[in-house]
């Protein structure tokens, strides 16, 4: 078992295309990341989100994808690099309407086992 650090990636617009999203993505994601969890989600946001407040506007939903994935503890600077340049990438080949990207990220403890 090792420490990483996971990101969370979460990306929405009003008509998110899922399916050509990862297939964009896809190859990308394996060549950067050695690989990644990808899920279509429905999220719901107000449009001053990016403020502190203690009430915010009536929020709308929009279709998009969360992304998982973890690296070692000593790549997460340029993790975020990549991240930003292939979801940039994502946003000009397909000419999606993205704005605002979620990124989170925390330590974890990581192990794989193989199946026989």
């Amino acid at each position: 078992m090792n420490k990483r650090i996971r990101f969370t990636i979460i990306l929405s617009t009003p008509n998110f295309p899922y399916q050509k999203a990862l297939g964009y993505l896809t190859p990308k994601l394996g060549q950067f990341f050695a690989g990644a969890c990808c899920q279509e989600i429905d999220g719901v946001w107000s449009d001053d989100g990016e403020f502190d407040k203690s009430e915010y506007q009536i929020g709308k939903q929009e279709k998009g994808m969360k992304i998982h994935l973890s690296v070692m503890v000593d790549q997460q600077e340029q993790t975020k690099l990549q991240i930003r340049q292939v979801l940039q990438g994502l946003k000009d080949e397909l000419n999606l309407a993205i704005n605002w990207v979620h990124l989170e990220q925390e330590e974890v403890t990581a192990s794989h086992f193989q199946l026989q």
